[in-house]
């Protein structure tokens, strides 16, 4: 654990050490402009594509020199208002969830030699349904393929698989091979203009949220000598993200769970925009009390979009101290009142098609909704006639129903499942991805039932059945209801 700690902060101090090296003087901004927080570039790819290499030498474009090594996230500023963090691609399914949600760009590296590989498919499954950011390919080892031909032949493949997966003019960046320990000049100058505009997503707009670069552990030294496993306080620090967030809101640390803040101020910007004329946008009014009602107290007490934040939280598990990846940002994100509720969702469900096996009810899955993932066992169903009868696998070719218990979520929220803990080494590991209902507390759900009669008349595709029933009230129990053979067979 202790090595863990010296770790996060020996990148803490080498990413303000970079800061402050790369942090030269710009041009003068207007005063009333607001500091955005820095835009976050998610690099990724496969093992040994190039991805360090790549950040090094856009790093190179923008301030003219980088650091010799790349430990963990960068921020950098790139202009008089504008500040970029690299943050190279956590190669696992919750990383992959959490950077979908947070990337507000996306650097997709590809080797030249072997394609794509599966978990990039995963990862735009991922971005599709939590909101697709700005996405560039980059195809790495042209250098490799010396045969003209060849080249142009995968080029085009590539293209094509990008494009169907994006959009249909999507653009693939291809970098040659490397001069003085980086990409040249030109390609990378093509790449780094694409990265000069960013779009904000809808959702992020409406939610407060935060990337934590670094936290520490202030847990008592006494309680955690009797206890090596007790629970722990913790500070956050971050950028604010999305929109402004109020004092006493609730949030939710992805993979750990829901918490109130205990505490929340200003912190130092750890990589600073310069002022104009002593200008400091963090300067609070003192008025920020005794005159004012509960709730312009609570409108004042808030903190503005792009301030570097420093929040209190108490009662972690240990298990977040202990098995902390400082190379792997931690996603943290406000929480609304209706959010804070537990109920019953409902979506409309569509299994993956890269998925051979059709999914069985109430078998585990992980599911990702808003900015929470976790473990939950859906109910797949169907409306039969304005019923809702139970299914024991999703359909082969059509979307179905589904309800799951959980965090609530807004309606129309993206959901994606991904495989249970235990079969998370498996090739494909999407199964479904999912769109959020309205709320319906009167959905019933009826299970099928088998009913076993003699058919004693069969004219061509119809056949009467008798001895199905043994009551008028069991004959009125299923009028209008759909009827299906076992293998399938429907009425008419």
């Amino acid at each position: 654990m202790e090595e863990t700690s010296y770790k996060r902060r020996k990148l803490v101090e080498d990413d303000e050490n970079h800061s402050k090296i790369l942090n030269e003087s710009t041009d003068k901004k207007d005063p009333s402009a607001v500091d955005e927080a820095p835009y976050v570039i998610v690099v990724h790819g496969p093992p040994k594509v190039g991805k360090s290499l790549l950040i090094k030498s856009l790093i190179k474009h923008y301030r003219g020199q980088y650091p010799d090594h790349i430990g963990g996230p960068i921020r950098i500023p790139t202009g008089d208002r504008r500040r970029i963090q690299f943050v190279e691609f956590p190669n696992n399914m919750n990383g992959m969830i959490d950077a979908a949600k947070y990337a507000d760009a996306v650097i997709l590296l590809i080797d030249a030699n072997y394609g794509f590989e599966m978990e990039t498919f995963e990862f735009l499954n991922l971005l599709q349904v939590h909101g697709m950011p700005k996405v560039m390919g980059v195809l790495t080892y042209l250098d490799e393929l010396e045969d003209a031909e060849t080249l142009k032949i995968i080029k085009e493949r590539v293209m094509n698989k990008f494009r169907t997966n994006i959009h249909e003019r999507a653009i693939i960046f291809c970098l040659s091979d490397v001069h003085h320990g980086i990409y040249h000049k030109n390609e990378i100058d093509e790449s780094a203009n694409f990265l000069s505009e960013f779009h904000t997503l809808p959702r992020r707009a409406a939610h407060p949220y935060l990337l934590v670069d670094h936290f520490e552990d202030v847990t008592s030294p006494a309680l955690v000598h009797m206890d090596g496993k007790c629970k722990r306080d913790i500070i956050l620090y971050g950028y604010l993200r999305g929109c402004d967030i109020k004092k006493g809101t609730k949030v939710h640390i992805a993979g750990v769970g829901d918490y109130p803040v205990a505490d929340v101020t200003i912190s130092a910007d750890p990589c600073p925009l310069p002022p104009v004329n002593g200008y400091d946008k963090k300067m609070q009014i003192n008025i920020v009390h005794n005159d004012l009602d509960e709730e312009s107290r609570f409108e004042i007490d808030s903190f503005r979009l792009g301030t570097y934040l420093r929040f209190r939280v108490l009662g972690v598990p240990f298990e977040m101290v202990a098995n902390d990846d400082p190379c792997q940002p931690i996603l943290v994100g406000g929480i609304s009142r209706a959010e804070d509720n537990v109920g019953h969702m409902q979506v409309r469900l569509t299994r993956h098609s890269w998925h051979t096996n059709r999914l069985k009810t109430k078998d585990p899955i992980i599911v990702s909704v808003g900015w929470r993932r976790y473990q939950t066992t859906p109910i797949y169903y169907q409306d039969s006639n304005g019923r809702h009868v139970m299914l024991e696998y999703t359909p082969e070719d059509q979307p179905c129903l589904a309800t799951f218990w959980g965090p609530l979520a807004p309606s129309g929220a993206g959901v994606v499942a991904v495989r249970s803990l235990a079969d998370s080494k498996a090739p494909f590991r999407i199964l479904a991805t999912a769109e959020l209902l309205d709320l319906n507390h009167t959905v019933k759900i009826v299970e099928k039932i088998k009913r076993i009669g003699t058919p004693c008349l069969i004219l061509n595709e119809t056949a009467l059945i008798k001895d199905m029933f043994t009551s008028d009230d069991e004959v009125d129990q299923f009028r209008d209801v759909k009827v299906q053979t076992a293998c399938g067979r429907g009425d008419q």
